[in-house]
């Protein structure tokens, strides 16, 4: 499993009781991070099972996910960590299936947090009337690489956001500053290339602002070519 693009997270599991786990881990919400496991000695198969996979579960008061793992050395797993549906401790337990019985073997505590990518994601979908304010983020200097890695995470958290009921780019007002703006200043192409699902994608990509600007019209003047090729298709 390639960790590249996504955030790395090392745990050792405990053969203990909960109650005397470590401090629980802090996991952003949307998930979408590498969990790498070491196994302890006696959580090894042994030299004649060759049949024995990995799983992890994870058990929140509402949700449960069931998690595979990737073997990346003898004693080394890997597994995506799943999203979830709200902030709150869970517990992690490492089960190994065999032909003839699955077996928890050890256990260990996530704790689940609403982040800034999350915060900034909710942020902005409840600015769909007008954000105009929000080009104070503008001014704002954000190295490219910065902007990669907003443009990664702020893509995450919109696609596990939930939209309210009748929301659409368009907002209530014109002209106005409409998210996909807002992308394309910033040269945001995943989140863009989400933001063209959402209702209201159509008509708000020949929405002016105030400065008399569409979203292709913007991505344009700052260079973003890959953006201006996504918005004329």
């Amino acid at each position: 499993m390639s960790s590249q693009g996504f955030h790395n997270l090392w745990l050792v599991f405990w053969s203990i009781p909960p109650s005397l786990l470590p401090l629980c881990v802090d996991l952003r919400l949307q998930g979408h991070c590498v969990v790498t496991v070491q196994l302890a000695d006696e959580e090894l198969p042994a030299d004649d099972e060759e049949d024995v996979d990995y799983f992890l579960l994870f058990a929140g008061s509402t949700q449960r996910h069931l998690t595979s793992t990737l073997k990346s050395s003898h004693d080394t797993l890997q597994a995506m960590c799943p999203a979830h549906n709200c902030c709150e401790v869970v517990s992690v337990t490492l089960c190994s299936g065999r032909p003839v019985r699955v077996a928890p073997l050890a256990e260990h505590r996530f704790c689940f947090v609403q982040d800034l990518a999350f915060d900034m994601a909710q942020f902005l979908v409840s600015r769909a009337d007008g954000l105009d304010g929000v080009l104070l983020l503008d001014e704002c200097q954000i190295p490219l690489q910065e902007c990669e890695r907003l443009d990664e995470s702020l893509a995450l958290a919109l696609h596990h956001l939930v939209l309210p009921p009748g929301w659409s780019l368009l907002g209530k007002l014109t002209p106005q500053e409409t998210l996909l703006h807002f992308s394309a200043r910033r040269g945001l192409v995943r989140v863009m290339r989400y933001l063209l699902r959402q209702p209201g994608a159509r008509e708000a990509l020949g929405l002016a602002n105030r400065e008399g600007l569409t979203p292709s019209d913007i991505a344009a003047s700052r260079g973003h070519e890959s953006l201006v090729e996504l918005l004329a298709q």
